[in-house]
């Protein structure tokens, strides 16, 4: 994503995320010369170009135009296919700009010690976005989470909705190759959601 800031400035977090802009620039959740923290409603979505995480050296990030992943340097993308057609879930000629980003952590307190003060940690990570979508005659609700989870595998949440029947599968790609394809019938106005993990 910036190849020159790969790793967190701040020893609080092992990854924080990162906004790149069209001319170059780029808010981060933490200032690299002040450590100040950005407020992540501070970031111009219609100047985005590429949005995720960095940490540890590596940078997990998606194309705002078009969806498309980058995870360590593996392109991932996510077509729903019918016997009929393929509908591209990612890679369309639009701007997917409905940011998603949050923590998981978890809290220690141990009761028999008093009003004692909790210890909490992050356990995961999580960046990606939702968008709507209308490819030919269906219209899509796809939302695309990226989970980076500590001691477990990276992985990817795909929950996907549609406003008619259709009874296809979803496929995954990577770096250009159909590595996957899993049964996904859709009825009409009802979400399912897949987890699939990334090998590196």
């Amino acid at each position: 994503m910036i190849n020159r800031f790969l790793d967190s400035p701040v020893k609080t977090q092992d990854f924080i995320w990162l906004a790149a802009y069209m001319d170059g620039t780029f808010l981060s959740e933490f200032s690299y010369d002040s450590q100040k923290e950005n407020s992540f409603y501070a970031i111009e979505k219609d100047r985005l170009i590429r949005f995720g995480l960095i940490g540890y050296g590596m940078n997990f990030y998606y194309e705002v135009l078009g969806g498309t992943f980058k995870l360590a340097g593996q392109m991932v993308e996510v077509i729903y296919k019918t016997d009929e057609k393929e509908y591209y879930l990612t890679g369309q000629q639009m701007m997917y700009q409905d940011l998603i980003q949050y923590k998981d952590a978890e809290a220690t307190l141990n009761l028999f010690e008093g009003a004692g003060a909790t210890n909490s940690k992050i356990t995961q990570y999580n960046f990606g976005y939702k968008q709507n979508l209308k490819i030919d005659d269906a219209n899509f609700n796809f939302k695309a989470i990226c989970h980076i989870p500590y001691g477990k595998p990276i992985y990817l949440s795909l929950r996907i909705s549609a406003d008619s029947n259709l009874n296809g599968r979803l496929c995954i790609r990577k770096n250009g190759l159909t590595i996957e394809e899993f049964d996904a019938p859709l009825k009409a106005n009802v979400a399912g959601q897949l987890n699939w993990e990334l090998t590196m």
